[in-house]
């Protein structure tokens, strides 16, 4: 498991202080604990939206945004990453955070199979850089991942799957 304490200081660490995104189960715990912290957070109604949110505030501030969603909708955020956010296009660096129902070996509902199998080949053939987050010691791996987002100016993302995320009381 991780912390999501500490999770949520890495990227306060790392001045990523604005989130968007569609909820996910796998992400319940981290949403609820960001849900009263000072930061800038945009629900938004789909995917794409969310992208989309997240670039026009890069554009603005030049800083890297967190954008939120359940892998079965990446397939609506594809757009905008490769028509904008592509190295070969606009070059603008995210942040993904993708919740992964039907991750390999986890039980989980027939319907989440097919995006669950695929979703590394998805990443992959979009060029997009990506660690799965298991335990707190992956933490360093995610400064790192923000660090080859800002220095390249690119998207990247982290799988979490279902129970990653420690349950928190807030404050």
């Amino acid at each position: 498991m991780v912390s999501t304490e500490k999770f949520y200081s890495t990227l306060i660490k790392n001045k990523i202080n604005f989130m968007t995104g569609v909820p996910d189960s796998c992400l319940k715990n981290f949403l609820n604990y960001i849900n009263n912290k000072k930061i800038t957070h945009v629900s938004a109604p789909n995917e794409g939206c969310a992208v989309s949110v997240g670039i026009g505030y890069h554009l603005k501030s030049k800083k890297i945004p967190l954008v939120y969603m359940q892998n079965s909708g990446f397939g609506n955020a594809i757009d905008p990453l490769t028509s904008l956010c592509a190295k070969e296009v606009y070059s603008i660096p995210l942040f993904i955070l993708i919740g992964w129902r039907g991750a390999p070996n986890i039980k989980d509902a027939p319907q989440h199979s097919m995006v669950g199998e695929t979703i590394l080949r998805q990443l992959k053939l979009f060029k997009i850089k990506n660690i799965t987050l298991k335990t707190d010691k992956d933490l360093k791996k995610i400064s790192k991942l923000i660090n080859l987002a800002k220095k390249n100016k690119i998207p990247v993302a982290c799988l979490i799957e279902p129970k990653t995320f420690t349950k928190v009381k807030n404050s």
